[in-house]
């Protein structure tokens, strides 16, 4: 027999061998067993999950001859599902026929009453990508097909599937593989294809898999080829283009180091590796993640790592602020959108890493207060002035007003006019006094709506001369002006 890759000859015959999605396979069996059959199925769900391959157990499960709901997987008709040659039973490609005449041909077809079983059963993979004058051509038909036909529908994007063909299926929604669910699989293949491999190999290939069964045995296929009977993480390494922990842990000391030359000198022996800027990007977001959850109690129990591995995350972590790794996370996450589009993607991750450099560590609200409070007492006087500044009004306000005796306040109650008509000589109003007064506050004063509107550009002098300072004022707002003093308060 010629050879067979592991995704097809490892192919599930029936409900039970669909691995993680039980949710679905329970459903569907005990549907067919009550003869509880719709006329639409709708399979949606990530890539490499079981889509398909669930829709031809279905085709299995209404076709039988021997025991329909149950297949035997024995008959005429079950064989050929299995070998894709049933006559009743057509596989579409959705982004091949696309159009409204490929439609129209279906509900033609699907007059005809099947040949060799109970129903014509056409199945449409990528449905989402069907034109729209394709769906409205399909709609009623998949409302109300014949008695003896059939459909079942697969998407990787259900937000491209129209809302009207949506609600004419019964949906079931599939999940990603689990890590362990791939790890358990791809070992008892291995055992049934008398192959050896190492724990860190098989965790390395379900974490690339990343939730997809037909990616990891494509991945196991490239592993035997590779190495034989025999798979070593040195090899796996090799064959899936994994970047060593080691290199992310490098990056990480030479970033808190401040170590520009290291840093770009990691990038060169990556980049003359082979292994791509996004790939490296993408696993520095992760290195970031393993230290923040290192840093939270029993939160990096839920990765498949080696003991040795997440001590070392934990003794690493310990190093670090939490708030310092979020916003490196931060920065990893936009790049990360960007780097696929950038002409020269190497140069955009050597400049965030520069850029990462030359991010000040996250200083406390405590600490900033503290660089921000006078350090000198040559100029005590004048800064109490400054740094109390409502305290010093009130009291320059209350010495400035003018009190006359109680016989002067009966006959200016009298007449109020003459009051405001003219201040006796050498007494100054309540206005001028305390500007006088207090002329250190108001002195070349600018007003709220000023500082305001100029914030922007305050924050980047700061940053320019105190980074860390900078930073913390991204987080706040100008609440109150006294003079030369501002009063801000802190958003987040």
């Amino acid at each position: 027999m010629a050879y067979q890759v592991l995704s097809l000859k490892w192919r599930p015959q029936t409900f039970k061998e669909v691995v993680g999605q039980e949710h679905v396979t329970h459903t569907l069996t005990n549907a067919f067993k009550k003869d509880r059959v719709a006329q639409a199925y709708l399979f949606t769900g990530p890539r490499g999950v079981g889509k398909t391959t669930t829709a031809r157990l279905v085709s299995k499960a209404l076709n039988c001859l021997k025991n329909p709901g149950d297949f035997c997987n024995s008959c005429s008709n079950c064989m050929e599902i299995t070998d894709g040659r049933n006559m009743d039973v057509l596989e579409i490609d959705g982004a091949s026929n696309r159009g409204i005449d490929e439609i129209r041909n279906l509900r033609e077809m699907i007059q005809y009453t099947p040949m060799n079983a109970q129903y014509k059963i056409f199945i449409i993979d990528e449905v989402h990508m069907l034109t729209t004058q394709a769906f409205n051509a399909l709609l009623r038909t998949l409302e109300e097909p014949p008695k003896h036909g059939k459909f079942v529908l697969a998407t990787t994007d259900i937000q491209k599937v129209p809302a009207t063909i949506i609600s004419r299926c019964q949906r079931f929604d599939f999940n990603r593989i689990t890590a362990s669910n791939i790890i358990d699989h791809v070992g008892t293949i291995l055992d049934a294809e008398n192959v050896s491999i190492d724990d860190e190999s098989v965790k390395a290939l379900a974490s690339k898999a990343d939730g997809s069964m037909r990616d990891a045995l494509s991945i196991l296929d490239q592993l035997i080829a590779y190495c034989g009977d025999k798979i070593t993480f040195d090899d796996s390494m090799v064959v899936m283009g994994l970047i060593p922990h080691d290199t992310f842990f490098n990056v990480t000391k030479a970033l808190k180091a401040k170590d520009a030359k290291s840093i770009v000198q990691l990038l060169h022996e990556t980049r003359m590796l082979g292994i791509s800027a996004g790939e490296m990007a993408i696993g520095f977001n992760k290195h970031i993640r393993n230290l923040l959850l290192a840093s939270v109690s029993g939160a990096l129990e839920v990765y498949n790592l080696n003991l040795e591995l997440k001590e070392r995350y934990e003794l690493v972590s310990k190093e670090w602020d939490r708030r310092d790794l979020l916003r490196i996370a931060e920065i990893l996450t936009d790049m990360e959108a960007k780097i696929h589009r950038a002409a020269q993607p190497y140069i955009l991750l050597e400049m965030m890493c520069l850029k990462l450099l030359e991010m000040d560590s996250t200083v406390s609200l405590e600490n900033l207060l503290k660089e921000l409070k006078p350090s000198s007492q040559s100029g005590a006087n004048d800064t109490s002035a400054v740094s109390q500044p409502s305290v010093s009004y009130e009291k320059d306000s209350q010495e400035s007003v003018f009190v006359p005796e109680a016989q002067e306040e009966t006959e200016d109650k009298k007449h109020p006019e003459e009051l405001t008509a003219a201040p006796e000589a050498g007494v100054k109003s309540q206005k001028e006094e305390v500007g006088n007064e207090s002329d250190p506050v108001n002195r070349n004063s600018i007003s709220l709506e000023e500082v305001q509107s100029a914030w922007g550009e305050i924050i980047k002098e700061v940053s320019a001369s105190r980074p860390s300072i900078g930073t913390i004022l991204e987080h706040c707002m100008v609440n109150k002006v006294y003079g030369k003093v501002l009063e801000v308060i802190m958003t987040g």
